[in-house]
């Protein structure tokens, strides 16, 4: 059993191969954002895992996050399902972009958010964030290796990402007829 399995808030690094492509660009902000205002008026908005619950004012703070898979050998995002999770919990969730572009001091509340949520010291998560930097590696060279892409092709972009929706979404028909108008839908058989 993982050490830090009853952590609820954490780090989920997304494959180099998938840096920047979510079905939210894919589709564009118009439907996301639709998509976004209907499950806001559906569900209950509160974070899925701090519980924050935020004012009429601060539905920004509310943000809707992709639950993705990913499938190396076809080149594919799997959006499996969408949950609410507050601007803390998502930036937190996306640790390493979020380190890119976030102030020293931005970085300390999101590690302090981080104990909070998960009711542990801060030096549990300098293990928790060693054992990811130990375990990522392996794993990284492995998927790799899975595609049939060079190198020189992955750098330079020169590859296209598709998507496959398996979850119960939204205007899931319009999402899918976007993404096939675009030549990006993949059907798993």
């Amino acid at each position: 059993m993982d050490k830090y399995s009853n952590f609820k808030l954490k780090i989920a690094a997304k494959p180099s191969l998938f840096h920047g492509r979510t079905v939210r660009k894919a589709v564009g902000q118009s439907l996301w954002y639709r998509i976004r205002d209907h499950i806001l008026q559906k569900d209950t908005p509160v974070c899925s895992i701090c519980g924050f619950s935020p004012q009429p004012d601060e539905m920004r703070n509310l943000h809707l996050h992709e639950i993705e898979d990913y499938d190396f050998e076809n080149i594919v995002v799997t959006l499996s399902g969408l949950n609410l999770i507050c601007a803390n919990c998502h930036a937190f969730h996306h640790f390493g972009f979020t380190q890119l572009y976030s102030s020293k001091e931005k970085m300390e509340r999101l590690i302090e958010h981080f104990a909070k949520v998960n009711e542990c010291e801060i030096n549990d998560f300098k293990d928790y964030r060693r054992s990811l930097l130990f375990r990522r590696q392996p794993e990284a060279e492995t998927k790799k290796t899975k595609t049939n892409l060079s190198f020189q092709d992955i750098k330079a972009g020169n590859y296209t990402v598709r998507y496959a929706i398996i979850g119960d979404i939204p205007f899931k028909d319009e999402v899918i007829d976007k993404l096939n108008k675009k030549g990006v839908y993949y059907q798993y058989k």
